[in-house]
């Protein structure tokens, strides 16, 4: 069930960039050419004719469950959502990530984790769905971005490594994450769609229904989906509290009255609930509500290639309560959030490729509570005004140019955002940030081998959460004054294919200086609390992935993630760093069939500082290392219907993440506080696809 015996029917091939087509791959890298498409198709004419019908090479070979994703391209991950993988993702795209080496997730329950890419999360990590910059309105991030996303609802997850993009806005140091939608124009009337079904043990089932019909001038593309999952048990035995349910609905109403014109109205609503091992209180409701208006005009000139404008308004409202417990203990947060972003593309085609465009943001953090001393429960919430806590506006206007030189071609960037702060509680304030941001990168093919080195640089000013914690040098004060993070790092890279190898290699060390560190535990006078401060930092590491083909049907994946984390300030290690990773997946992959195995193992962390770490988390104690092993197997009996099954954790190991969350909460009836919330135990899981 290789790449190229499904290519016409499941997921599509992989490009295949190649020393002759070394500006296609170049193309593709670029964070220009992935928003504009007709740039690759114009790079593609420079392929020779000769390099089309390539013999497969090994990083073609896609199994039927995905198991680890591999770097193709210089700095860049594009993945299909829709295809099984293993280990089985939650309902959200913090799991989905976790496939994708760099990538760890500090589990609270069954779903709702927090992802990081080489230890760093919260907004350090851009999370882009469908042209809108999520956000979260929970301090104890019950919600972080990628609960609201379902992954299987999108038609590609990219995932661009460190700051080697400044499209997307700023501040996203560690990396970007976009979940895009195509936005095809019909060939002619008619409809077309998917079904798919997913169940797993400890009640975890979803469904999702995908329909797009039209004709070539008109389209309407549907999404409904629904997930749910009881509580799991852990592989002591042991039931971890973290049950959820979630449904998203997504419409897309577009016009397309020929081939080079699209205007499309996308509203999408979701909603759901969680109880989580980390914490008393549970997640009553995590909804959000967004509409976008998205413009793309794509020219035939000589200098001019493409217009692109959107604006789209975002509300999330989320309520965190312990009525259930028959304690009058609720808070009701809601984000709301405007924006839009123009871009023009100009290209001569030949020597150079630009974007220049514009980008606004702005965003309101609102919250009502009660308590014993002010209301009962949710009806006495529901009726408290909401009161203002804080106000974000950003405005940024960026360039990217790409210079096509005779050995290889260079990627630079460069953008600047006018940021303003208002925090309504505490001391109150204003507070304005100029920030910058830019990179240049340079891509290199030298026969079956590509080669990449960039530097970037990124200014980031704080979150809400971050301003929320108390001033480190003021006491009863929110920490508004942080200076921003001004991160620079320097990314080398490494592409190796030919028909039966495939090796990549990424490389990163950053200097971070006024890194945002969050600590919890900080004593001020007879009481103790959480702080955030400016502290200087130094992370490095990398990724290394390779796919070793036997014969048409055997494969062997392996990769492997390492992250080193410094505080130069405190002369301690940096909080929240993962431990060494590999996984290693031996696949057989024939026309129908296909089954494999997947090992993976994570070294000890002793370097850890404790109760220091981010927004997303704080380190608790060194951590034990584990190895899990997990199986699959698929069928596929036609070429419209794919069958997986599989087992995760197949030996029941009862481990937990290093960077996963307290499990203090966990007070379900017969079960104990948990020092960490653990890993689930065996499960068993069976998926069903069907494409119409």
């Amino acid at each position: 069930m290789s790449k190229l015996s499904c290519q016409v029917r499941w997921p599509r091939r992989r490009a295949q960039p190649r020393a002759l087509t070394w500006a296609v791959a170049a193309a593709l890298a670029s964070p220009l050419a992935l928003a504009t498409p007709q740039a690759f198709a114009a790079s593609q004419a420079l392929a020779e004719p000769e390099d089309i019908d390539e013999p497969l090479l090994a990083s073609d070979i896609e199994t039927l469950v995905i198991t680890a994703e591999h770097m193709a391209l210089p700095g860049l991950i594009v993945t299909d959502p829709k295809q099984p993988r293993q280990p089985l993702p939650a309902y959200d795209g913090a799991d989905f990530l976790k496939t994708i080496p760099g990538f760890n997730v500090a589990r609270k329950g069954g779903a709702g984790g927090d992802p990081s890419f080489r230890g760093m999360a919260g907004s350090r990590l851009g999370i882009n769905a469908g042209g809108m910059m999520l956000h979260t309105a929970c301090g104890g991030r019950m919600d972080p971005p990628t609960a609201y996303l379902y992954p299987e609802a999108y038609d590609r997850v990219t995932v661009i490594k460190g700051p080697q993009s400044v499209r997307y806005g700023g501040g996203n140091s560690a990396g970007l994450i976009l979940f895009e939608n195509d936005t095809e124009r019909m060939t002619e009337p008619g409809a077309e769609g998917r079904v798919s079904l997913t169940g797993a043990s400890f009640g975890r089932h979803d469904e999702i229904v995908e329909v797009k019909v039209g004709n070539p001038s008109h389209y309407l593309d549907v999404t409904l989906s629904q997930a749910q999952g009881d509580h799991y048990t852990d592989g002591n035995g042991e039931t971890v509290q973290s049950s959820y349910q979630r449904h998203n609905y997504r419409g897309a109403l577009g016009w397309t009255p020929d081939d080079d014109t699209l205007l499309e109205l996308s509203v999408g609503v979701s909603d759901g609930e969680a109880e989580y091992a980390d914490r008393a209180n549970k997640a009553r409701k995590i909804a959000n509500e967004n509409v976008s208006l998205l413009f793309k005009q794509r020219y035939r000139t000589d200098w001019v290639r493409a217009l692109e404008a959107q604006v789209f308004y975002s509300e999330v409202d989320h309520i965190m309560d312990q009525f259930d417990q028959g304690i009058a203990m609720g808070t009701n947060p809601v984000v709301d959030n405007v924006g839009g972003r123009l871009v023009l593309d100009l290209t001569t085609q030949v020597y150079w490729g630009a974007a220049v465009g514009a980008d606004y943001n702005a965003s309101r953090h609102r919250s009502r509570s009660v308590s014993p001393s002010s209301g009962d429960g949710l009806d006495d919430l529901l009726a408290m005004p909401l009161s203002d806590n804080t106000e974000f506006s950003d405005l940024g206007l960026f360039t990217e140019v790409e210079f096509y030189l005779p050995a290889g071609i260079l990627f630079t960037g460069a953008r600047i955002d006018w940021r303003d702060t208002e925090l309504y509680v505490a001391q109150q304030g204003q507070h304005s940030d100029t920030l910058l941001s830019g990179f240049a990168r340079y891509e290199q093919s030298i026969g079956l081998n590509q080669l990449y080195a960039g530097i970037g640089y990124v200014e980031r000013g704080a979150d809400h959460w971050e301003i929320w914690k108390v001033d480190a040098d003021t006491p009863g004060h929110k920490a508004l004054d942080l200076d921003p993070e001004r991160t620079a790092q320097l990314d080398l890279g490494w592409i190796h294919q030919s028909d039966w190898y495939s090796l990549s290699a990424s490389l990163f060390y950053s200097d971070v200086q006024d890194y945002i560190l969050v600590e919890t535990g900080v004593p001020v006078g007879d009481k103790s609390v959480t702080v955030a401060r400016n502290v200087d930092a130094r992370v490095y590491g990398g990724e290394l992935s390779t796919v070793t083909l036997f014969s048409d049907a055997w494969s062997l994946t392996s990769t492997l993630a390492y992250t080193h984390g410094d505080n130069l300030s405190d002369d301690l290690p940096l909080g929240q760093i993962p431990p060494l990773e590999a996984n290693f997946s031996l696949n057989y992959d024939s026309d129908r069939w296909a089954f494999g195995t997947l090992w993976r193992v994570v070294a000890a962390q002793d370097r850890i500082a404790l109760g220091q770490g981010n927004i997303a988390g704080q380190d608790l104690a060194p951590s034990a290392g584990f190895g899990v092993l997990s199986m699959y197997g698929g069928w596929m009996p036609s070429e419209a219907v794919m069958v997986t099954v599989g087992v995760d954790n197949l030996l029941d190991k009862a481990y937990a993440e290093h960077v996963a969350r307290s499990g203090a909460g966990n007070d379900l009836p017969g079960s104990e506080p948990l020092f960490q919330v653990t890993e689930p135990g065996r499960t068993a899981w069976a998926k069903l696809n069907y494409r119409f």
